[in-house]
Parts: C-alpha cells; sequence; structure tokens
C-alpha cells in the first residue's frame, strides 16, 4: 500500500483529465481503425483512477497494493511525464513528493514482478523501464 498527497492527486487528476480527453479526440477521428497505441478502453482505466482521487479532495489517498491491477499500473506509469509537462509550475516541494510516491510505488511493483515473473517476461521489462524513470525522474538533481 502507498499513500498518493493532496497535492500529488491534484497534479493526477489535472494529467488524467487530459489524457482521457485526447484518447477521447482519437476515438472520435478513428472509429473502429485504431492506431496501435490506442485502445479505447484505457479511457475508463484512466477515468477510474481520477474518480477515486477526486473522492479525497485535500487528503491523502490510499492505494492499496493487494492486486497490480491495469488502472494502478497504468496510471502510475503516466506520473513522470504529468510532471514533466508541469515542470516549470511545479515547486520543488510537489516535484520531490511526486517522485516519492513514483518511487514507492516502483518498490512495490518491483518487488512483488521479481518474486513471481519470467527473467524475460514483458512485466520484468516494464518494471525495469519504469525503475530507470525513477533515476531518472524529471526536475530531480542527478547526484
Amino acid at each position: 500500500m502507498f499513500i498518493i498527497p493532496p497535492n500529488i492527486s491534484k497534479l493526477m487528476i489535472s494529467g488524467l483529465t487530459k489524457e482521457i480527453a485526447r484518447l477521447n479526440a482519437i476515438g472520435a477521428i478513428c472509429g473502429d481503425n485504431w492506431p496501435d497505441d490506442y485502445d479505447p478502453n484505457d479511457v475508463g482505466v484512466y477515468d477510474c483512477f481520477r474518480r477515486s482521487l477526486q473522492e479525497n479532495p485535500g487528503k491523502n489517498t490510499l492505494v492499496k497494493m493487494d492486486n497490480y491491477s491495469k488502472v494502478v499500473t497504468f496510471c502510475m506509469a503516466l506520473l513522470p511525464n504529468f510532471v514533466r509537462e508541469n515542470l516549470d509550475t511545479l515547486s520543488p516541494v510537489d516535484i520531490e513528493s511526486a517522485c516519492r510516491v513514483y518511487a514507492q510505488y516502483v518498490a512495490h511493483r518491483c518487488a512483488a514482478v521479481l518474486e513471481s515473473h519470467h527473467e524475460n517476461s514483458s512485466e520484468r521489462k516494464h518494471v525495469t523501464h519504469m525503475l530507470s524513470e525513477v533515476i531518472t525522474f524529471p526536475g530531480m538533481p542527478i547526484s
């Protein structure tokens, strides 16, 4: 389990709202001829997580890690990009908070994947990519 503080919930709600609008626009244009990187079901995935964040305005949101759902996985993978897109408006405290939330998620995810997935699985490759995002998290000083 990990906690998303209110400042990061606000960032994620904004980012998810934009991503949902982007996906809806693609869906309106392409109809049934989807691009390779588009799945209309992703709108529901992102909206589900956005609604759970909106249920706790001004409060911490507790995210259960019992089952690594598609909802949590997809939404947390977007966090570094949300920070990149808003880097000029985020405070150092917000950036550090976002990095901490992302790092906690990735640590939990890595532990679960390393225990249960084959060495060459796509899931392990995805987690390795997420780990590299922690190391190069936008706005964080490089040591």
